[in-house]
Order: C-alpha cells, then sequence, then structure tokens
C-alpha cells in the first residue's frame, strides 16, 4: 500500500514537472534567443582574440570606411566609430547592441498588433533559425549587420503606431517609415504604392500624413545630399554599376514586375503592411544581383508573425498531458524559416563552391 502510494507521489511530481515546462515555454524561449545572442557575441570575440586576421564582416567593412548608404546610415556609423574610440571590439559590441535592441522592439510591434500569445510568438521569433542566421550568426566572420538594426529599429517603431488609428500614431507611423527608407532604401517603393492606393481609394487623410511626414525626409536626407554631397552621389553611381557585369536594366526587371504584379492584382485589397514587406522584397531582388544574399528576403517572417491566422487543431497525447495544440501562421513561419536555413546553407555551399571554380 505504502509502495502505491509512493508511486502515485512520484507521478504527480513528474507530471507537475514537465506542465511546468509547458508552463513557462514562452519564458523559456525567450531566455533561448537572448542567450544565443550573447553566446555568438562572446564568440566573435574568442575566435578573433585566438586569430586576429579573422575577417570582422560587415563590421570590419563599416569600420573602415562606411560605403554605399544613405546619408543618415552614414552619420550614424560614423557616431558609433568615433564612440568605438579605434576599437573594433567596440564597435562590434555597438553592432550587437543594436541587433538585440531591434529584435526587442519587435514584441512592443507584437503588443501593437494585439497577438494572441504575445510572450510565445516573441519566443519563437527569437529563436526564427532563418532571421537568427541573417542578423547574429556566422561560422566564418562577425555576424553582425549594423545598418539593417538600424532599418529595422525605424521600421518597427513604425509598425508600433501603425495598428492605432487616432491622427498622431497615423503621423508617426509614416514619420517612422520615412526614417526607415532614409536609413536603408528597403521601404522606399512604398511611397509611389501608398500614393496610387490613396488616390484610388480617395483616401486624402492618409494621402496628406504621407505627404506631410515622408517627403520632407525623403528630400532633406535623399535627394539634398544627392546634389550636394559628392561623396553620396558617387557612391550612388558605384552601386549603381555593380552586379556581376548584369546591367542595370536587366537587374531592374524583377523589381519592376514585383510591382506591376502587385499593383494589378493586389494594390486595392492590401493593407499597409503588406506595401511595405512588398516594397522590402522588390528592392531586394534589385540588391541581390549585386550582393547575392537571402537576408534581402527575411522580411517574410515578419509577415508571417503579424499577419495572425489559425488553420486547424488537433489533440496530442504526450503521456503525462493531453495538450490541444493549434497549426497556425506562428508554427508555420518557424517550419518554413528552418527550411529556409536549410535551403540557404545549400545556397551558401553552391556559391562557394563556384567561385572556388
Amino acid at each position: 500500500m505504502s509502495i502505491n502510494s509512493y508511486t502515485l507521489s512520484d507521478n504527480k511530481e513528474e507530471k507537475s514537472f514537465f506542465e511546468k515546462i509547458f508552463e513557462y515555454k514562452a519564458g523559456l524561449l525567450i531566455f533561448i534567443g537572448i542567450a544565443a545572442r550573447v553566446i555568438m557575441l562572446f564568440y566573435y570575440y574568442y575566435t578573433h582574440m585566438i586569430d586576429p586576421n579573422r575577417s570582422w564582416g560587415d563590421v570590419g567593412l563599416n569600420f573602415k570606411k562606411p560605403v554605399f548608404y544613405p546619408p543618415l546610415t552614414t552619420f550614424l556609423l560614423y557616431l558609433f566609430i568615433f564612440l568605438s574610440f579605434n576599437f573594433i571590439e567596440i564597435f562590434a559590441f555597438y553592432a550587437f547592441l543594436w541587433d538585440l535592441l531591434s529584435c526587442l522592439m519587435f514584441y512592443f510591434v507584437l503588443k501593437s498588433f494585439n497577438i494572441k500569445n504575445r510572450n510565445y510568438v516573441f519566443g519563437l521569433f527569437l529563436i526564427n533559425p532563418f532571421w537568427f542566421l541573417n542578423n547574429s550568426f556566422s561560422l566564418a566572420n562577425c555576424g553582425y549587420h549594423i545598418t539593417d538594426a538600424f532599418f529595422f529599429f525605424f521600421f518597427f517603431i513604425a509598425l508600433i503606431y501603425y495598428p492605432k488609428e487616432h491622427i498622431h500614431a497615423r503621423y508617426m507611423f509614416y514619420i517612422f517609415l520615412g526614417l526607415s527608407m532614409c536609413t536603408k532604401y528597403y521601404t522606399l517603393l512604398t511611397v509611389p504604392l501608398f500614393f496610387l492606393k490613396y488616390l484610388i481609394e480617395k483616401d486624402w487623410k492618409e494621402l496628406k500624413a504621407l505627404i506631410i511626414c515622408i517627403f520632407p525626409l525623403i528630400i532633406l536626407l535623399i535627394i539634398v545630399p544627392f546634389f550636394c554631397l559628392s561623396w553620396y552621389s558617387n557612391e550612388s553611381y558605384t552601386y549603381v554599376q555593380l552586379g556581376y557585369n548584369i546591367p542595370i536594366y536587366v537587374r531592374i526587371i524583377p523589381m519592376i514586375l514585383i510591382m506591376i504584379i502587385f499593383t494589378i492584382f493586389r494594390l486595392k485589397n492590401s493593407d499597409q503592411l503588406e506595401i511595405s514587406i512588398i516594397s522590402i522584397i522588390a528592392v531586394g531582388s534589385l540588391i541581390y544581383f549585386s550582393y547575392p544574399y537571402l537576408r534581402w528576403f527575411q522580411c517574410i517572417v515578419l509577415f508571417g508573425i503579424l499577419k495572425e491566422k489559425e488553420f486547424f487543431t488537433f489533440n496530442l497525447n504526450l503521456g503525462f498531458k493531453n495538450k490541444q495544440l493549434s497549426v497556425n501562421n506562428h508554427n508555420i513561419t518557424l517550419f518554413l524559416s528552418t527550411f529556409g536555413v536549410f535551403l540557404s546553407y545549400l545556397y551558401i555551399i553552391y556559391i562557394f563552391n563556384n567561385s572556388i571554380l
């Protein structure tokens, strides 16, 4: 009788232990996502300490001489280069900090979008392998892309204001969206798409906010510097010439096709989030022919997370607990991202082999 009571007691403790794991899975995922980024920082410090000649990747290139960036991004880079006191290790820490900060900003995006199970979804975002691979992880060099972190920081602030309907929030959405496109050009195509959509819908309030908030930023931070700063115009011209001997009028074709197809078949029924993601993909298709990296298309992860949808549910008997699981946009995004990482490595191996040949 006493043996059976001990057995029942043990089973209760075992159930309690596994139930706690499921209860705190969100916190566990968030901890793993942040810890993985911290571990990568120390990994970069360690590998460069034992091999000082090891490449720092984008961090090293930006630390030496920032090129091919809009003036706002160049100013931010020079600011943090100055604050690094000529130590690339400090600059690498700033790159890590901006990467982490941009990720943490996404939590407030989820909160603003009123996403269900927000902490759990945020944890899935932090451990998303495709996002992590493109922004934090690299075995060959330092994996940070600080200029992309600048962009996502402003873009995520814009998305925080996006679901809010009061006029102040609408203006803030366009201001930070404008700052994001003045940091990196990814969202620049939202301007003609927004303009056309608002004209078709005769949405004069949104059109007014667009013109008042974004147009001055583009003029002051992109157009005027192009004519006043020779280094900016020269580097812009040089960047256009890049592309593995592929003429610019050929490289621009995918971007134009994406814009035309989206405008004809989707623009009328789309929202600002979808337009922003399409803009990033279209611009990424152009940049791809100069620098063939898959990170130009990582924004699909954001769309997969923020467009909340549940497809179906099923019961899973784990022995210690019956759990009803749902197949929704969040776990599908994670699955497709994992598959995307596999394809990315195949692509990297292909590029590496062909570069050797």
